[in-house]
Formats: structure tokens, sequence, C-alpha cells
């Protein structure tokens, strides 16, 4: 069978619409609206309607997270259209993207981890994952191959593994900003080091993977809450992401929402970074704001936190970890609500309780976040991600040593004996203290 080169048209942030074999796949759809609790918005608007939906065959998604899982969006999609559509989602322990978007309408399939799984004659498609919760697409169009490895954090064996598993590859999409807190007002050089080890990482993926053509995307959005907005300092644009691809030995392809690329055709990448120039003139955008949650409503979140994290966990194992003093886990953490001028200490013994101040807290948040913090199980990524929060690095490790409990129950993990054998999440446990090192060096 020839190889057939497939028409992209790029929606918005890590969206884009891959047709080929008389089949249309769109990846990650968020077209409107903020993402983690308010932290982030759309770098430019783009008027995709939901009624073009009809179009699509297949909705891929890469993880739960909002930029890339839209609830939302997914609900804006027509009742009609969705008894049409296929979500394709990756097989994970939880099942609730799949579920939601059962409950609503769409039919789903699950993507076992690389399966090879035929959508049509001359296209199929392999999903990989990557722990705790995300995944990469590779689109084969009858031999030309496309892989949508979105903001997946793969190390140097982890692409080898991907490129023995996939062979060559012709285009690459992959992220090329940093997404997620990178310090305070001033640790502006702490987001430059950020931008450029992901320009590296980038480059590494270009290296490892040897794609003809690489489109930079999953980094149009921006910090968008006055609380973050000068995380937006340091940020890569279109025009760095270009030129770390071309130093790479790759064919930087800038698309603007609204482009169409027939992969492999010759493009320009000027108009795009021209267009997107405006929208990166960060100190003419207005910023978001957010109301005060009283005290009684941070207690009660506080203690229906603690209960939800004892139902879903091994009571010994929670004490054991408590006292082991050289990990660090599960220690009690000292939060200010500065807009509340009050101090707390959050425990996993007594769950939140007002104290006096304390001379070094180890976080200082609005009581919004606090709020969301302790209301939800991904609390914790969420605000590790949209950064509405004060810390030094000492307390950011003492928080995420703390909250992360909730990311592993969010992703269907519960603390027990049996998890303690899991090696796949060992060496992400691993990776992770690892980039929390690296973090501080």
């Amino acid at each position: 069978m020839q190889r057939s080169r497939p028409a992209i048209e790029f929606v918005n942030h890590a969206s884009f619409v891959l047709g080929t074999a008389g089949r249309r796949i769109i990846s990650d759809p968020w077209l409107f609206g903020t993402a983690f609790n308010d932290g982030w918005s759309l770098l430019c608007d783009y008027g995709f309607d939901p009624e073009r939906f009809a179009e699509i065959d297949y909705i891929w998604m890469s993880h739960e997270h909002p930029d890339h899982f839209s609830p939302a969006v997914l609900r804006s999609v027509p009742e009609a259209i969705r008894r049409d559509t296929t979500v394709l989602f990756q097989q994970t322990k939880d099942r609730k993207v799949v579920d939601f978007c059962t409950e609503i309408g769409f039919k789903t399939r699950e993507l076992r981890p690389m399966e090879r799984v035929a959508l049509a004659d001359g296209l199929e498609v392999v999903c990989g994952q990557v722990p705790l919760y995300d995944s990469w697409l590779l689109y084969d169009c009858a031999g030309f191959k496309v892989m949508n490895i979105n903001d997946c954090a793969v190390d140097g064996r982890a692409l080898a593994r991907i490129r023995r598993a996939v062979g060559p590859i012709d285009v690459l999409f992959t992220q090329f900003s940093y997404a997620g807190w990178k310090g305070g007002p001033g640790d502006t050089a702490m987001r430059r080091a950020a931008a450029g080890a992901k320009l590296r990482a980038m480059q590494a993926q270009i290296r490892a993977l040897e794609p003809r053509w690489t489109v930079p995307f999953a980094s149009y959005s921006y910090f968008s809450h006055h609380e973050n907005r000068h995380s937006n300092d340091s940020i890569n644009r279109p025009e760095d992401a270009a030129d770390a691809i071309r130093e790479a030995g790759s064919e930087p392809v800038v698309l603007y929402p609204g482009d169409v690329w027939t992969a492999g055709d010759p493009w320009t990448n000027d108009a795009a970074v021209d267009r997107y120039r405006p929208h990166y003139d960060f100190a003419a955008r207005s910023y978001l704001t957010s109301g005060t949650v009283d005290e009684p409503a941070l207690l009660e979140a506080g203690r229906a936190y603690v209960e939800r994290v004892r139902a879903r966990n091994s009571a010994v194992l929670l004490g054991l970890i408590r006292r082991v003093p050289l990990v660090g886990l599960l220690r009690p953490v000292t939060v200010v609500a500065y807009d509340l001028d009050a101090t707390y200490r959050f425990s996993l013994e007594d769950g939140l309780q007002r104290t006096g101040p304390v001379a070094s807290p180890d976080v200082k948040m609005h009581s919004s976040s606090l709020d969301y913090l302790l209301r939800h199980e991904w609390g914790y990524d969420t605000l590790a991600v949209n950064g509405r929060f004060e810390a030094d690095l000492g307390g950011f490790r003492r928080m995420k040593k703390t909250f992360s409990i909730g990311s592993l129950n969010n992703a269907g993990y519960r603390l027990s004996a049996g998890l303690l054998f899991d090696r796949t999440l060992l060496r992400m446990v691993w990776a992770a203290a690892v980039r929390l090192r690296r973090l501080g060096t």
C-alpha cells in the first residue's frame, strides 16, 4: 500500500485534526474556557464550532488533564453527533474518562498499551502509556507515521523504547514550553532554566525519534490568573521552538489555529510566527481573580479530604509511612491563606486546623486554591500546574510529599502492600524524586 500523507488542520493548543483513509481524528479538544482552576487560558481564540464534530470520526485524548480532556467541550457537542463519534482513550485502572464519555452518549474504545488498532484500511494507531497518567499516539497512515507525544515526560531510555516499538517516524508533534509552577515572581532565573530545559528535552526527542518534520504545540496557553501572571515571563515562543528544532536536525512546521498542512508539503513558518506575536503581549492582557472561601468551608473540606484518604488506602501503611522521618512523606504542612490572614496546619491525623502565625510556613495561597486542593483528588496536580501559590523549593517539596497521595488515588491506585511490588509505579516514583532533586540544583 502506498504511503498516505495525511491532511492536518491545527485547531488550538494540543488539538489538531488528522484526516486520512476517509477518517478524521481530533486530538485533545480544549476549545474554550479556562483550565486548572482558572489558572490557564488559551493563548488565542479559534472558532471550532461544536457542530464541526459531525466531520469527526474519532476523538483521542492523551490524558485527564483539563487542557486535553475538557468535559465542557465534550458536553458542547450536540447529542446526535455524540452517538456517531467514538472516543479513543488509553486503558486505565479507574476508567473515569471512558465512563464519563459513555455516560454523555459517545461511543468509546479503550486502547490497550502498544496494541496496533486498525481504524480504517490504511489507518492504524498505537497508544503508549507514560506513568502515572499520560499517553502518546502513533498514527500510521499506510506507512507515513505521525507521532503525537504531546507533553509526555520521557527520558532517554523511554525514548529508545518508543523508537524500537514504532520504528522511524515522519512527523513529531511535541510540547515546547514549561507547563507548571517554576517559582514565584522573583524566580525568573528558575523559569528561564525551565524554558531552556524544555527545548533541550524536545531536541532529545528529535534526535531519538528522527522525525523529518516537527510541529511544536501543546504550549499555546498562558498563565491567566492574577496570582500566576508572573509565570509568563520566560515561556518559550514558536520562533524559539523552530530554532531549536532546526538545530536538532528536523524541519519545523509552526501552525496557527485554522492552518491546514498536507504533511510533507513545503511550509513557510513566517506567517504563523507573525500571527502569534501579538498574543505574547502579556502586559496588555486582563487577568482572572477568585472569591474568598470562608474558614468553615475550608475546615470541612480538610475533614472530608482526610476521610477519603483513610477510606481508600491502608491505614497501617499510612501510619508507617508518616513515622519514617527520612522519607518525609505524608507529614504535616503549614499553609497561610493570605486573603483570610490565617495560618493552618494540615495533617492526615487532624485534617485542617487553624493555628497561630509561624515564622516560615511551607506554602502561601489564596483560600480558593486551598479549598480546591482539599476538595479534589486532583487538587495537588492542579496546583502544581497552575502555580497559584507561593513557596520556596523546600515548601514545595513538603506540599508535594503530603498531597501526592490524592494524585495516586485519582489515577486509580491505593496505598496497599501490593502497590509496593508495582514496578511501573516504583520507577515513576523514583523518576519524580530525581526531578525534585534536580529542581533544587
